[in-house]
């Protein structure tokens, strides 16, 4: 939004369809996750070239690598969403992922400091990325490979084991726990009224 408001950026997408654009002028519009425009824009490329814009996607594939990508969602409970968008680049202790050492850990983004509301990992050819959803009961896992399928899948389970285990936290002790009403009537009836 600050790149688009600011003139920096003329054009931002995001992973399930939605998309925005800068006007002409240069100024910002907007209909939020705007599906029509990007139609259109496809639509003008094939005009004005000729040429479909998946094969403009092949070529710059060709040119600079293909990439396969997956977004994975698992339920998860209120407290586990509260962990996962807490965590740190220091709790992450995991030195693997699909058989690669990691090189990267992020929690903010790394142009503009940004909390991601999750964390990021990444190694030399493929990356997880995870977040709970802010409206649902869920986690949202998302990957990219630079190798293939197989890589992909190795790399979202991998996320998914990791994610499991950071969340899971640890079974409290009964006798630590927080008093709920019921627990304090309880006490109260055991012990009488004192008055």
């Amino acid at each position: 939004v600050e790149g688009l408001l600011d003139g920096s950026l003329g054009f931002a997408g995001e992973e399930s369809a939605g998309a925005t654009f800068a006007r002409r002028d240069g100024s910002v519009w907007t209909t939020d996750k705007d599906g029509f425009v990007p139609c259109l824009l496809a639509a003008e490329m094939l005009a004005k070239t000729g040429r479909d814009p998946c094969a403009a996607y092949a070529t710059l594939s060709s040119e600079l690598g293909a990439s396969w990508y997956e977004r994975v969602d698992s339920p998860a409970a209120v407290d586990e969403k509260a962990i996962l968008a807490q965590l740190t680049p220091g709790q992450v202790t995991i030195t693997e992922l699909a058989g690669e050492p990691i090189r990267t850990v992020l929690a903010v983004a790394p142009g503009n400091s940004a909390p991601l509301g999750g964390i990021k990992v990444e190694t030399a050819t493929g990356w997880f990325a995870a977040r709970p959803s802010g409206t649902e009961a869920l986690f949202k896992i998302y990957a990219e490979s630079f190798c293939g399928e197989a890589h992909l899948s190795k790399l979202l389970t991998d996320a998914q084991a990791f994610v499991s285990s950071a969340c899971t936290a640890p079974p409290v002790d009964a006798a630590l726990r927080e008093p709920t009403v019921a627990s304090a009537i309880e006490a109260w009836e055991n012990e009488g009224d004192p008055n």
